[in-house]
């Protein structure tokens, strides 16, 4: 048997634990000497959703548009993208988070958004008029009260208040200038979006936010508007330079429960068919804004066909007038990379009217409720165009679907 010499001074060493190095390196609580104690956790919230009508839920199979996520919304021109922003507008203040609109297209309707659920004030005013006499051409200026201003429990953006507020930033030199830029660059929303989540972090704003940008591409970057001509290219990488951040550390970073409040991103999207990627083949369907939008986005849904818009009119008809009363669209998930139980890709169809989604299987119901609406207007437009002066009845309307021609 052979003995193993021990060297003098040599001892057994016991070897130090993974934990004891984790918590050296900083990764320890409770010792708040130690300015190095990391205090952000890995872990995710539960799950949370801005939720969504049951058509929508039937379609897709998913509760709604989660929180704390990037997500876009695309599809070509009237398919449906402006009625799921509503709903994720009026999910948003049901929860108590605000939310934030950056209308870029200068076409958000508060109407509508109020008519779907939204609460919004409208404040009055005297607006001058002019009138013209189209026997004289006499030309009159009148006072009418009318909706100035919508005030609420939300932040609104058009282009002429993203210049009037952030006009001044030169976002090549990174400081401000004397002059006001009289148009919005995309860097005005980022900037704006930073602010406001910089505001949480000093305890100014109480609350989680949902930001919403209608539309991508909508706006050309601070280069773009230097240059005088819009250029795709410059464009791209603006948003990648100016919303990498955002995207991809700042919402996602919301969702960890060391963080007090969840942001949540929602980007409308026209769509365009990129038939340069594939010379031979049927062109493919992109996004504006370049891949930036594409990758950085979790969950995307396509409202519509890819190569054209695919609707469907909803019309009543009385007396040879068309009514439209929504439209019938399909819509899809493009692409799903939340985690399980809800990293599914479903696809069908629901309707988009005056007051929100409606399943296909709700449309006659939804006729019923609100058929004097839908008698009053034809009866308008039977009235306008001289076609009987008589009221048209419930029996008189023949409700049809029509191809749409986009």
């Amino acid at each position: 048997m052979t003995k193993q010499v021990m060297k003098k001074k040599e001892g057994i060493v016991q070897k130090k634990s993974f934990s004891e190095f984790k918590n050296k390196f900083g990764f320890k609580s409770g010792d708040e000497d130690t300015k190095s104690i990391i205090t952000a956790t890995n872990a995710d919230k539960d799950w949370d959703w801005l939720l969504m009508p049951k058509g929508f839920q039937d379609a897709l199979k998913l509760p709604g548009i989660p929180l704390g996520y990037v997500s876009t919304v695309c599809g070509h021109s009237n398919t449906g993208k402006s009625t799921i922003i509503n709903h994720a507008i009026t999910s948003a203040q049901h929860k108590n988070l605000i939310p934030v609109i950056f209308d870029t297209e200068n076409n958000f309707s508060f109407e509508y958004a109020v008519q779907m659920g939204m609460k919004a004030t409208p404040i009055y005013g005297d607006v001058d008029t002019e009138i013209v006499d189209t026997e004289t051409g006499e030309v009159k200026i009148v006072t009418e009260n009318k909706i100035v201003n919508w005030e609420g429990d939300f932040i609104y953006f058009n282009t002429a208040m993203l210049a009037q507020k952030y006009g001044f930033r030169n976002y090549s030199t990174g400081k401000d200038e004397a002059k006001c830029r009289k148009r919005a660059v995309l860097e005005d929303i980022a900037t704006c979006m930073n602010e406001l989540m910089n505001a949480q972090d000093e305890g100014e704003l109480d609350r989680g936010m949902v930001f919403i940008w209608d539309s991508v591409g909508s706006i050309g970057s601070y280069k773009s508007y230097k240059s005088a001509t819009g250029n795709n290219m410059f464009d791209a990488g603006a948003i990648s330079q100016a919303f990498n951040p955002i995207i991809n550390s700042r919402i996602p970073g919301s969702r960890k429960i060391s963080s007090e409040f969840t942001n949540t991103f929602i980007l409308v999207n026209k769509v365009w068919m990129d038939s340069q990627s594939s010379p031979v083949g049927p062109p493919s369907i992109s996004l504006k804004g370049g891949e930036q939008i594409f990758y950085g986005s979790r969950l995307i849904i396509l409202c519509g066909g890819s190569l054209k818009s695919a609707i469907k009119k909803l019309t009543a008809v009385s007396k040879g007038e068309k009514y439209n009363y929504g439209i019938q669209t399909k819509v899809k998930v493009l692409k799903n990379q939340l985690s399980a139980p809800y990293n599914l890709s479903y696809e069908g169809e629901f309707c988009c009217t005056a007051h929100g989604v409606v399943g296909l299987d709700e449309i006659d119901v939804y006729r019923k409720n609100h058929i004097g609406d839908i008698l009053k207007t034809l009866n308008d437009i039977i009235k306008n165009n001289g076609k009987g002066e008589n009221e048209i009845t419930e029996s008189d309307v023949k409700f049809t679907e029509e191809e749409g021609l986009e």
